[in-house]
């Protein structure tokens, strides 16, 4: 599981209070959240220097993962826990910005996510994040005297009782844990809705008074793909046009066109469709594209052996 690291960090919080050893394991979870946010830009560089050459696609992967395993609510308690929230919005603005470039990434490609990088400026936010997280001493001590403009100045961290202390790493424990599994749900729920199928159904679009002939090419609960054909003296559809989707059985759905090419266009739905209405699709796809093989089998057996030969 991707997030037993993060389980096992936090397993290690209460442990270290019952020995007695608060500094210790102040100065170890410092650590390994200062691990992880290195780890965390060398992420980002791999993914920006793909995005520049078009090299090694798994950079996007290893990022994403990154991120899944480190939900931001997770992340800003880690933070103010070591004494590093000074750094937080930085941390962050970058853990958001790199969200976005990667969906600008799978839905539109190298070209698109390199110029959204540029524009957002992500080389120098890089470079900031990682002169003031990588200098930090693994078992640095924030000293209250230090000012914020210092790599090491986020304050001293004050004592706190055993019983505190144990109470605030239970409470962080259970927070992480809830968190990851609500995450994990959520995720799982979202990768099920985006799963696309292969689906061919003669369908139309509706664009004001207008009709396009159209066929379906994928669906998913959230979307579809179409081939559409334009007929003469309609303007082509773009994207950011809205229209209403005519599909079997169902009612219209209103969509908004995301994408076109010269054969295709992607549509989103304005709401998630339900699981049953999309089951019902598929089975009438699946009978759509038996039917011709059961037709072509059925003449076959009806012609004379003779004609046959």
């Amino acid at each position: 599981m991707k997030h037993w690291p993060l389980i096992l960090a936090a397993l290690a919080a209460p442990a270290g209070v019952w020995t007695g050893a608060q500094p210790a394991e102040a100065s170890r979870a410092a650590c390994l959240l200062q691990s992880d946010l290195v780890m965390f830009q060398h992420e980002a560089r791999g993914f920006l220097e793909h995005l520049r050459t078009g090299n090694d696609p798994a950079k996007a992967r290893q990022l994403s993962h990154w991120l899944e395993d480190h939900p931001v609510v997770t992340l800003r308690v880690r933070m103010r826990r070591s004494g590093m929230e000074v750094y937080e919005p930085l941390a962050i603005r970058l853990v958001t910005q790199q969200k976005g470039l990667l969906q600008v990434y799978n839905r539109h490609g190298n070209a698109k996510a390199e110029i959204s990088a540029e524009r957002l400026g992500t080389a120098a936010l890089l470079e900031e994040f990682a002169a003031r997280i990588i200098p930090l001493p693994c078992n640095f001590a924030p000293d209250q005297k230090q000012t914020a403009a210092t790599p090491a100045g986020i304050g001293r961290i004050r004592g706190i009782s055993q019983e505190t202390a144990i109470a605030s790493s239970l409470s962080v424990l259970l927070l992480a844990g809830g968190g990851l599994f609500l995450a994990e749900r959520i995720a799982r729920r979202h990768r099920r809705r985006r799963r696309r199928h292969p689906c061919s159904l003669n369908c139309s679009l509706k664009r004001n008074r207008q009709t396009l002939r159209a066929k379906l090419v994928d669906i998913s609960r959230l979307g579809a793909k179409l081939r559409v054909w334009q007929l003469p003296g309609i303007p082509d559809l773009a994207s950011k046009d809205e229209v209403l989707a005519v599909l079997p059985g169902l009612e219209d759905i209103p969509a908004l066109v995301t994408w076109q090419n010269a054969d295709y266009i992607g549509v989103k739905f304005s709401k998630p469709m339900a699981a049953e209405d999309l089951q019902a699709l598929l089975k009438l796809s699946k009978k759509a594209a038996a039917a011709p093989a059961a037709e072509t089998e059925a003449a076959a057996a009806s012609t004379p052996a003779g004609l046959q030969a």
